[in-house]
């Protein structure tokens, strides 16, 4: 119910009327292109693309009310979805995944449960970027939300938080479960690298724990998870042997 795929169940979106004369896919692409014409201010594309939303096809009055109602309740989520939504992966953004995470965290305080939030830093996307171009930096990005969500699953919440951020909550906490659920990411990360276009994809990843009877807000869990993220990235550094490193000194006195 909270994972990134069910959006319109967690705000309560409903199905379009088997009738209806503007389908779920016409609806989808006059909310793109409202939202387009409202950041343009092309008032005008405005008034027409929502003349054409509200057309009806009924005779009756109420009828042609009820229809126009329900569109313009379709058009709202589905502006909605796109606010919350990262256009690139597909996940949520920061603002998405910041709301829909708190709501879970509340819902399983209710219930007692506990949580893992993983942060999530794509390696060396900077890099890629520099050298093979945003584009190959886009797709990384494009492969690391599928990896994921593969991995993770569909109640599992989903976003991209920065440029190369994500963060993933899960509804299960503990040493083994975070162990199986890395094991699971790791697969899905060598498929992608074996079959998929370079440059490879890698992942540094930390995890906070979430107690129920402790609760914590999505903010103090991300800056844990943050710094843990940090401490494993640290690690694969590769570590310079000493008798290997300049001796600034020596140098500076040569130098003189």
């Amino acid at each position: 119910m909270f994972g990134s795929a069910a959006l319109s169940s967690l705000i309560g979106a409903r199905a379009p009327r088997a009738d209806s004369h503007n389908g779920p896919d016409t609806k989808a692409a006059i909310a793109r292109e409202l939202n387009l014409a409202a950041m343009e201010g092309d008032d005008e594309r405005v008034k027409r693309l929502l003349e054409q939303l509200l057309q009806g096809g009924s005779v009756r009055p109420t009828d042609r009310l009820q229809a126009q109602v329900a569109a313009l309740e379709e058009l709202f989520y589905a502006m909605r979805n796109m606010a919350v939504t990262d256009e690139l992966t597909g996940v949520y953004n920061r603002r998405g995944f910041d709301w829909v995470a708190s709501r879970l965290l509340r819902h399983l305080c209710r219930e007692r449960r506990g949580a893992l939030l993983m942060y999530v830093d794509i390696d060396n996307l900077k890099t890629v970027n520099d050298t093979a171009g945003h584009a190959a930096g886009d797709r990384l990005l494009a492969a690391a939300s599928k990896v994921l969500r593969a991995a993770c699953g569909d109640s599992t919440v989903i976003g991209r938080i920065g440029g190369d951020e994500f963060a993933v909550l899960v509804r299960q906490s503990g040493a083994e479960n975070y162990r199986l659920l890395r094991q699971r990411i790791n697969t899905a990360i060598a498929d992608r690298n074996a079959g998929g276009p370079a440059p490879a994809l890698s992942m540094s990843i930390g995890v906070a724990d979430f107690d129920p009877l402790r609760p914590a807000s999505v903010l103090s869990l991300l800056d844990q998870a943050d710094r843990a993220m940090y401490a494993e990235k640290f690690r694969k550094v590769p570590k310079v042997p000493f008798e290997s490193a300049p001796a600034p000194l020596a140098l500076a006195a040569n130098a003189g």
